[in-house]
């Protein structure tokens, strides 16, 4: 069975806080560096059909979530290994994608 993430209050509205800064263009969770890396690599998500790799990013994010603040957060992202973190890199884009489509006030996308 797997555990389940308790989602507070305050996990929501960090998650919120990091994807609307994202929509503007700064990527609080990734430096510059860890981003052109993870989109030079050709397609990481299709490691999540690896199921070590699928069950260490699952991890990987149930971790990040239980981070108390930014700082932590990118501490715990900067240790990751590269695959991990390159697959992060590119959930983390899709989800800004369909969180900038579902908000229609907002302007284009600016990454």
């Amino acid at each position: 069975m797997q555990p389940y993430l308790a989602v507070t209050t305050e996990i929501i509205e960090s998650l919120e806080k990091i994807m609307l800064s994202g929509l503007r263009g700064t990527h609080l969770l990734f430096s510059n560096q860890m981003i052109r890396e993870a989109f030079k690599r050709e397609k990481p998500v299709e490691l999540l059909t690896d199921q070590d790799v699928a069950e260490q990013v699952q991890s990987a994010l149930s971790e990040l979530l239980s981070r108390e603040n930014l700082d932590e957060r990118q501490e715990y992202i900067e240790r990751l290994e590269k695959n991990i973190r390159d697959v992060l890199v590119h959930l983390y884009f899709g989800f800004l994608d369909k969180y900038a489509i579902d908000d229609e006030d907002f302007p284009e996308v600016l990454h």
